[in-house]
């Protein structure tokens, strides 16, 4: 894989995503079970990245007023029912007891059939999930239960997403998918109020 350039944009980085996991399903198809309407890694709220926020508001802005309406409801609804902190704020601890009673939460792009309302302006981490992980050379595991678990080492090592293509997050750079939706949301004027 290419070394990562200073002056590489976050499209570029999306696109090269796109990109390396279509290359894994075209050369193990076998090995990775993701398709439309497989929803596994859409439960759980997660940490992205400020990167993946206009990304997210580009893909709610082009939507129907109705289906925008909806969505951001349900992140409101989340961030209310899950008491959710502010992860920029939040101790390490915290971030974990927050994550871990929020694992089967929806995401709130999620439709009934299973698909993502926002598929083309996921972020980064959605694009990559149920490939295996490594950080340059150093080979991190599956994070995935339906992908990969008859697959050979190399097999695994080939498939991994380097995370050298992804923002080391600081505090200052976290947040949820429900969060940056209401974000924007307060941000565009669409935040409606909870009855």
């Amino acid at each position: 894989m290419p070394e990562k350039t200073r002056d590489e944009t976050y499209t570029s980085i999306l696109d090269r995503a796109d990109g390396f996991f279509r290359s894994v399903a075209a050369a193990q198809p076998e090995n990775l079970q993701c398709g439309k309407g497989c929803s596994l890694c859409c439960y759980g709220l997660f940490e992205i990245g400020s990167g993946d926020v206009p990304l997210i508001a580009e893909g709610l802005e082009k939507m129907h007023p109705a289906r925008r309406r909806m969505i951001v409801r349900r992140a409101q609804e989340i961030l209310t029912r899950s008491n959710h902190p502010d992860l920029r704020e939040c101790s390490p601890a915290e971030k974990k007891s927050f994550f871990a009673r929020t694992e089967s939460t929806p995401c709130p792009n999620l439709n009934e059939r299973g698909e993502c309302l926002i598929y083309e302006h996921r972020p980064l981490v959605c694009r990559t999930f149920g490939l295996p992980l490594r950080n340059a050379d150093q080979y991190i595991g599956d994070i995935c239960e339906l992908n990969f678990r008859d697959a050979a080492q190399p097999e695994r090592e080939a498939a991994a997403w380097d995370l050298q293509w992804e923002d080391a997050l600081g505090a200052e750079d976290e947040y949820t998918i429900p969060e940056a939706i209401v974000i924007v949301a307060r941000m565009r004027g669409w935040l409606t109020k909870l009855s």
